[in-house]
C-alpha cells in the first residue's frame, strides 16, 4: 500500500470551514424551493469568534455583578433562543432565490422566523464533509 503524505494545511478544518458551502433549502415536504444558502462551517473562525465574544460578554457581566455582591441576572429562554438564531445567522454568508439581497440583519430575521431554515443551516454547517471534499 502506498504511503500518502499531506500538509498540515490540508488538515486545517477551521480554515476549510471558512469556504462557503451552498445548499438548496427544502420546504417542509422535502421539495426543492429554488432558494439557495451559502454557509460557513460551524468551526469557521468567524463563527467561533462571534460565539466566544457573546459568551465571554455574558461571563464578564456575571463576574462584575459577583464582585459587587449582586446576584447574577438570570438568562431568559428568549435570550437563549435569540442567541441560537444569531448563531445560525452568522453562518449564513449569502443566498440566491430571495428577492432581498443578503445582509446579516436579514439573515437574523430569517432565522428568527423560520425554524426549518435554521435546522437546514445547522445541518449543512455542522456536516464537515461539506467543507473537506477534494476540489
Amino acid at each position: 500500500m502506498a504511503v500518502t503524505t499531506v500538509s498540515i494545511d490540508d488538515l486545517n478544518i477551521i480554515k476549510k470551514c471558512e469556504d462557503g458551502f451552498e445548499f438548496e433549502y427544502l420546504d417542509a415536504q422535502g421539495k426543492d424551493t429554488g432558494i439557495f444558502f451559502t454557509v460557513l462551517g460551524a468551526h469557521a473562525a468567524k463563527v467561533q469568534k462571534w460565539a466566544f465574544k457573546q459568551l465571554n460578554s455574558q461571563r464578564s457581566q456575571a463576574a462584575i455583578l459577583a464582585k459587587r455582591g449582586k446576584a447574577e441576572e438570570v438568562r431568559t429562554v428568549e435570550d437563549d433562543v435569540e442567541f441560537a438564531h444569531e448563531l445560525m445567522a452568522i453562518r449564513i454568508i449569502g443566498w440566491r432565490g430571495i428577492t432581498q439581497p443578503y445582509t446579516p440583519e436579514l439573515a437574523v430575521s430569517l432565522c428568527a422566523n423560520n425554524p426549518l431554515i435554521v435546522e437546514q443551516v445547522r445541518e449543512a454547517s455542522e456536516n464537515l464533509a461539506n467543507f473537506t471534499k477534494s476540489k
